[in-house]
């Protein structure tokens, strides 16, 4: 495994649709992520679904730092 599997649990954006004649409060969606830690910066970072043998990465998700709440790493890279 080149990558950490992880947990993230992150804060989701929320919108509401169609007209409304009063003030609604949006509250963030408390998401939990599970997936492999492909990228990481300062401004966000990189969840894979599914690893390939050969190192090729699918159902790639980019989750921005500051909606990050927690990440707790599942199992460690094998640095092979």
């Amino acid at each position: 495994m080149r990558f950490d599997l992880v947990e993230v649990i992150w804060n989701d954006a929320t919108t509401l649709d169609g007209w409304s004649d009063k003030d609604e409060s949006l509250v963030p969606c408390l998401v939990t992520s599970v997936g492999f830690l492909v990228q990481q910066t300062k401004d966000y970072i990189v969840l894979a679904q599914d690893l390939a043998h050969d190192g090729e990465r699918c159902g790639r998700g980019q989750i921005p730092r500051g909606m990050v709440k927690r990440i707790k790493v599942l199992r460690k890279k094998n640095d092979r």
